[in-house]
C-alpha cells in the first residue's frame, strides 16, 4: 500500500515547513518512510495517538 502524507491546512504545511534546517531535515526523513512503510513506524519516529492518528516526532540539533 502507498501512503501519502497531506497537511490540514495551508497554514500547518508552511508553519511545518518553516522548521529549522535541522528538524526540518529530519521531519523530511520521516515523511519519506510513512510514504514508504506507513505511519506505525514507532519510536524514535512515530507515535500513534487514537483513530488512525500519529504524530511526526521529528527532532534535530535545534531540539524538537
Amino acid at each position: 500500500m502507498e501512503w501519502h502524507i497531506s497537511f490540514y491546512n495551508n497554514k500547518v504545511e508552511s508553519e511545518t515547513l518553516s522548521f529549522p534546517k535541522g528538524i526540518l531535515a529530519n521531519f523530511l526523513h520521516i515523511a519519506e518512510m510513512i510514504e514508504e512503510f506507513g505511519p506505525a513506524l514507532g519510536a524514535p519516529y512515530t507515535k500513534a495517538l487514537k483513530e488512525g492518528l500519529f504524530e511526526i516526532r521529528a527532532k534535530g540539533k535545534e531540539g524538537i
